[in-house]
């Protein structure tokens, strides 16, 4: 039995964008938001390697405006011509919407993820490529030069 229609359009049509087309140069990160375990340097670092290739990050809590997180976040996702995902912490929202992403087509040449050294990869994602950082200066290492390629193998 085939499947008229996939989850996302049954489930969220109200809360995505129906015409929605990535927008180049758009960024979306997808990462935990607790400041304690420093991911506010984390992310600093991932909008100053973007800002360097000339394109722009985007974290939904630093989003304008009022309505729905959750559209803001699907919209992040479908609007964005890279994905930034952070693995570290285990978070649960991030493996949602990094499955997310797969679903509505993104692949390996869209999606940078990453993780702090050290971090558990969970059964369904351990098998894919995930970049470790030990530092700031590290990861840093590692955006600017995965990137890069990701610019010139999609564009």
């Amino acid at each position: 039995m085939s499947r008229q229609s996939t989850y996302g359009d049954e489930q969220f049509k109200s809360l995505v964008d129906e015409d929605s087309t990535f927008i180049e140069g758009k960024v979306f990160v997808i990462m935990p938001f607790s400041q304690e375990e420093g991911f506010d340097d984390v992310y600093s670092a991932i909008e100053d390697e973007c800002n360097k290739l000339g394109l722009t990050s985007e974290r939904v809590d630093r989003t304008f405006g009022s309505g729905l997180i959750l559209k803001k976040i699907l919209n992040g996702i479908e609007n964005a011509e890279f994905l930034v995902v952070d693995l570290s912490l285990e978070k649960p929202n991030v493996y949602y919407e990094l499955g997310y992403a797969h679903g509505v087509g993104n692949t390996e040449s869209d999606i940078l993820m990453i993780a702090r050294d050290g971090t558990k990869l969970h059964f369904d994602v351990s098998p894919i490529s995930v970049n470790f950082y030990k530092s700031t200066e590290d990861l840093r290492r590692i955006l600017s030069r995965n990137l890069k390629y990701m610019i010139e193998i999609t564009r």
